[in-house]
């Protein structure tokens, strides 16, 4: 299942709208935003859609400051997991955001028992910037791992950043290729890893 546009097809909605029917609890997209330019009225309509699709999704725009604007939180009512997206979800990441989206609303996530005590303990703040594109194959997979991270630990966050939609940013962190991941301005790798292999990153960039 994946969209190109802002504007979903009527044959996804209705996939979309039994699908979320599996929801437990209820979800918020929140738009992080400072100006109204095309990018972000592109993604204000293609989360308004999705929040039409069931009531246990909400859509509300704000006008605060992010890593970068626009910027999306996908959080639960009482709850910010430190989870971002940053530009349009369209192309091969419409999917990964959908599945974000229940990630979320069901505290679903897929890590080992040993990752799940290790990562526990982490208890600096961690900054995850998570490069990526829409056409890319492994983006989507590696996002989603790392979404889990901050998922299960209040001290993460996680930025997938679409270079298309931010450029100059990418050029600034030097991407060339996707997935690039770079922590607390520390470390960075490229490509997608195993669960170990990310704990170690994580571990030396926070320096414990």
């Amino acid at each position: 299942m994946t969209e190109s546009k802002a504007v979903i097809s009527e044959n996804i909605k209705q996939k979309l709208k039994e699908r979320f029917k599996e929801l437990i609890d209820e979800v918020e997209l929140v738009l992080l935003k400072k100006e109204e330019n095309q990018l972000t009225q592109q993604i204000k309509e293609l989360l308004e859609e999705i929040s039409s699709l069931s009531e246990k999704i909400s859509f509300k725009e704000e006008e605060k400051e992010c890593l970068l604007n626009p910027c999306i939180i996908i959080k639960t009512k009482e709850k910010d997991f430190g989870i971002r997206y940053i530009g349009l979800p369209a192309g091969g990441e419409f999917q990964n955001f959908i599945d974000t989206i229940f990630m979320v609303s069901t505290n679903n996530y897929s890590l080992s028992e040993r990752t799940l005590n290790i990562i526990e303990m982490v208890d600096k703040k961690v900054e995850i910037k998570v490069f990526i594109t829409k056409s890319c194959g492994w983006c989507p997979l590696a996002l989603k791992k790392l979404y889990s991270f901050a998922l299960v630990n209040d001290n993460i966050f996680v930025y997938g950043i679409d270079c298309h939609d931010f450029p100059d940013f990418a050029i600034k962190y030097n991407v060339s290729t996707v997935p690039k991941i770079v922590i607390n301005d520390k470390v960075e790798f490229v490509g997608y890893k195993e669960e170990n292999d990310i704990l170690g990153y994580i571990i030396s960039a926070v320096g414990n």
